[in-house]
């Protein structure tokens, strides 16, 4: 029996306990189970599971499960890289960076991401660099990273990022920043990780915040459930492919 066997028993146990068996057992299950679901968000489950809905919900438990395992390794990642980007700006820019003339002149468009930040604090008392950092979001910190920001803010990238590999160069942390937001964007938006290949999406993320804080990384990987949930993944027709 999955971890999520359960969901699809209790289905059945409200449709007994509301006499609704006259229904026809499957008929009643599907009308309860778009209580849970909505047809378009289950229709992905359903192919993946070859239009059986006790697996597809199996999967759809699977997916919220997976999703929240991967929680604390994504966050340690936006802390560690934003840590180190603020860091830096303070460094160029004095304590108040975000107000600075030639930073906001360097970002472009970012400066009224920054100037709604600076602002939404502002309202809500004193504009700390440490509120700064927590107030924007990881986007925003990755394209501190975009390509035009090099000779700028990390002409010497390695004594920024002190436990970056001499190996890995502006472009690749660049590379793997992004792919970590896209795959972080998925999971906190709820949406589908179940065709991903869940092993390699991990071990990605945990080599990021090796480059970025081993301590860190060594830190947050007996927290880390993602391998355990992992092995855990219900009956599906479809092979998880690397994307």
């Amino acid at each position: 029996m999955s971890s999520i066997d359960p969901i699809y028993g209790e289905i059945r146990a409200v449709v007994k306990r509301n006499g609704l068996d006259r229904l026809g057992t499957e008929r009643s299950i599907n009308a309860l189970v778009s209580n849970i679901i909505s047809q378009e968000r289950l229709t992905k489950y359903l192919k993946a599971a070859g239009y059986d809905t006790q697996r597809a919900l199996d999967l759809y438990g699977w997916n919220i499960l997976i999703s929240e395992a991967f929680f604390p390794v994504l966050s340690a990642s936006e802390v560690c890289l934003r840590n180190i980007i603020s860091s830096q700006l303070v460094a160029l820019y004095g304590p108040t960076w975000w107000d600075d003339a030639a930073f906001l002149t360097q970002i472009g468009n970012g400066k009224r991401i920054v100037k709604t930040a600076r602002d939404k604090l502002r309202k809500k008392g004193a504009v700390t660099s440490g509120g700064m950092t927590a107030e924007l979001n990881f986007g925003f910190w990755v394209n501190m990273l975009l390509e035009r920001h090099e000779p700028v803010f990390w002409a010497n990238l390695h004594a920024s990022f002190v436990d970056l590999p001499p190996a890995v160069t502006y472009n690749a942390l660049y590379v793997r920043c992004d792919a970590v937001r896209e795959f972080r964007n998925r999971v906190f938006h709820h949406e589908p990780i179940l065709h991903r290949n869940i092993t390699k999406e991990y071990s990605q993320i945990m080599e990021l915040i090796t480059w970025l804080s081993p301590d860190k990384a060594k830190w947050i990987k007996q927290y880390s459930r993602v391998m355990t949930v992992a092995r855990q993944k219900p009956y599906e027709r479809l092979r998880e492919t690397a994307q």
